[in-house]
């Protein structure tokens, strides 16, 4: 009998965080879910761990690819999956208590597409664990869809990008070929949107599915690459052309760049991690997008926005530079 849920885990060099997540799962293990785990060439000991598992546990099916990024080894485990709802894992982050059973009641009637739902944050270094801070309410999560239903999403709140914040019919993703792009980061925010605006039935679950594991050392955006700043000005880049791809009001669009304003504002410091030719040509394509501080909720962005104002890009961004230097001395 194929399973209900396929529950897709992405691995690479998670030695120390990989049993965890696993036991997570098979602690809540029903009968009709699967787990499909897909080594990215890891280095160190988790594709024997992986194998482990796989061994002991007959719900478990393991893959081993080249290393090419988390959003190939998703695409890749999509495909092996069988589930008639997928779920998307990451490898070092765990499931609540009694989520599986949560969900199955919303997925069992087959009507949906999507059901969202709500996390827990993990502070890394500290062991403590934060709400997400925000709620959502099932009635207009429920019976809205397309534009409408994202620019609920993102009114008011910062609304997370992550796929592991959604259970997604199988045939839905296959039908649309909404696959993750492969050899970016951030991809999350390209993906994301895409699936939730062509949904047809979005059902809302008001519990924390899921523990993200935050500002964990050596995980892939933690640290800085000229890989990932090219990846954040893409997501810029990316909504825009999405917006107007899509036809959407100014309003909606407008809310789709606040909505990544600490991201805009990240690249605003790593610009100054460049050479500086590249800093001069990434910080002139930057100003392009200075409205995002305006547009954004936050006390801080206004103000950088006027600072902006009477000095520039470039001491804005430095000074920007270093006071992200000086938080993560601090850490």
């Amino acid at each position: 009998m194929e399973p209900t849920l396929s529950i897709i885990i992405p691995a690479y060099n998670v030695e120390k965080y990989i049993a965890a997540c696993l036991d997570s799962v098979l602690e809540q293990d029903n009968g009709k879910i699967e787990i499909v785990l897909v080594d990215d060439g890891s280095t160190d000991t988790t594709w024997a761990l992986c194998q482990q598992y796989a061994e002991k546990y007959n719900c478990i099916s393991a893959f081993t690819k080249e290393n090419e990024g988390q959003s190939a080894a998703r695409n890749y485990g999509l495909e092996k999956a069988s589930g008639q709802y997928v779920f998307f894992m990451d490898s070092d982050d765990c499931l609540t208590e009694g989520s599986i059973d949560k969900l199955f009641e919303k997925m069992e009637n087959g009507e949906n597409d999507i059901v969202i739902f709500l996390y827990k944050k993990l502070e890394d270094s500290t062991g403590e664990i934060f709400p997400c801070g925000y709620h959502l309410e099932e009635e207009k999560v429920e019976n809205l869809t397309g534009e409408a239903l994202l620019q609920y999403l993102i009114t008011g709140r910062v609304y997370d990008w992550y796929p592991w914040l959604l259970v997604i019919r199988r045939s839905y993703l296959l039908d649309n070929h909404l696959f993750f792009q492969k050899g970016v980061t951030f991809e999350d925010a390209r993906w994301t949107p895409a699936v939730l605006l062509q949904a047809s039935k979005v059902s809302y679950l008001d519990f924390p599915v899921y523990i993200y594991r935050s500002n964990r050392v050596g995980s892939t955006t933690s640290t800085f690459s000229e890989k990932n700043f090219v990846s954040k000005v893409g997501v810029l880049t990316f909504i825009e052309e999405f917006s107007d791809k899509n036809h959407f009001s100014d309003a909606t669009k407008e809310k789709l760049f606040a909505n990544v304003a600490n991201l805009y504002v990240s690249t605003l410091f790593d610009a100054w991690s460049l050479d500086k030719a590249q800093r001069k040509e990434y910080l002139n394509i930057l100003k392009k997008y200075k409205f995002i501080l305006a547009a954004s909720a936050r006390t801080y962005h206004h103000l950088l926005y006027k600072l902006w104002g009477v000095v520039g890009i470039t001491p804005v961004s430095y000074l920007l530079y270093l006071r992200a230097n000086w938080v993560r001395k601090k850490k």
